[in-house]
């Protein structure tokens, strides 16, 4: 009886969204904000490490694909970069010569073209160009990350993880699962007597497709899994959240590259056909009232997108989010925060 007791004053927070969302970033800065703090030590290194040389190799092999290096006297560089494939991945070492040659090769004009004009085509994150633009700090011999490293490298989420954190003296267990659909699975049985869900979509994602399946746009994904999970009845006293997250990322893309595509001689290229703008026009500068209400409409059209896959039988509370910024999630999470207390603690007998 007093475990019973115990288990029914937790409140349970189910982090959801397809793979690459933004999810397990978001719970970092929760962990940040709520007092758990997460050490910063040398597996965080390798893993950073890891991810840049990785993803450079992948920018490389497509820079060959669609443009090509400019400056010839990189290939000794690219050619020791890619010679770490001829041996296990266990024994790379990460040397400060190898963040050299990264990082003469991201400045290469091929490989910047290839980044701004292709980036949509290549399964890499979408902040590796923060990495890059550090590279010579992080492959220094006394490097240590610093909070933004920490808050951008992806591991990729499998299975799945329970965090618990502390508001207003209320014991709350947030669950983060991994996104992509081979993890799905996974899900099903934590969902019981989950008192919110908070459901992650990236809006930038709206011109990538999946990591799985290279026909299938992120933020279409996005929108059938919300339709799935919103309207499940496993959720039907539950609250909803969602956040549009990754709002920086989008914002410096809509002026390279279009919401809405539709090719008559080549119809799988189509996304978007019935965003009616305005539309930025390409290589717009920020700021600008043309960029502004493009921007604007972009995010009024994917918000009401998602939203209309709900049956209307539930309150969904929508937030615009960029999960590397702490004070934005502070900020959001603040006002979420009420409505999270309000449903758990109703539901536990109690009131605020």
């Amino acid at each position: 009886m007093a475990d019973a007791a115990v288990e029914k004053k937790k409140v349970k927070l189910l982090l959801l969204g397809a793979g690459e969302s933004g999810k397990s970033t978001l719970l970092k800065q929760m962990k940040l904000l709520y007092g758990v703090k997460d050490n910063m030590n040398e597996p965080k290194v390798h893993a950073i490490r890891l991810n840049v040389v990785t993803n450079m190799m992948k920018l490389c092999e497509a820079t060959d694909s669609f443009v090509s290096i400019a400056d010839k006297s990189l290939d000794e560089d690219r050619e020791k970069l890619m010679a770490l494939n001829a041996i296990p991945q266990e024994d790379w070492k990460f040397t400060k010569e190898i963040g050299a040659s990264m990082a003469r090769l991201w400045n290469d004009e091929g490989v910047r073209e290839t980044w701004d004009k292709f980036q949509n085509k290549i399964q890499v994150p979408e902040n590796l160009s923060y990495f890059l633009d550090e590279v010579e700090r992080i492959f220094s011999k006394n490097y240590k990350p610093n909070m933004g490293d920490w808050l951008r490298v992806r591991v990729r989420s499998s299975g799945v993880y329970e965090e618990v954190l502390y508001l207003d003296g209320v014991e709350f267990h947030i669950w983060d699962v991994g996104g992509q659909r081979n993890e799905r699975r996974k899900w099903f049985h934590i969902f019981d007597k989950v008192h919110v869900v908070i459901f992650v979509a990236a809006i930038s994602e709206y011109d990538q497709v999946l990591y799985e399946d290279m026909n299938a746009n992120r933020f279409v994904e996005a929108m059938e899994l919300f339709d799935k999970i919103v309207n499940d009845p496993a959720f039907s006293k539950a609250g909803f959240i969602l956040f549009l997250n990754k709002s920086d990322l989008y914002r410096a893309k809509i002026n390279k590259s279009r919401i809405r595509v539709e090719n008559a001689e080549n119809p799988k290229d189509n996304r978007f056909t019935d965003f009616k703008g305005p539309y930025c026009p390409m290589g717009e500068p920020v700021g600008t009232d043309a960029f502004e209400a493009a921007h604007d409409a972009g995010i009024k059209y994917m918000r009401d997108k998602i939203l209309s896959k709900s049956d209307g039988s539930k309150i969904i509370h929508a937030h615009i989010t960029n999960a590397t910024d702490t004070q934005n999630v502070d900020r959001v999470f603040t006002a979420c925060k009420a409505i999270i207390l309000q449903r758990a603690l109703a539901s536990i007998g109690l009131k605020i």
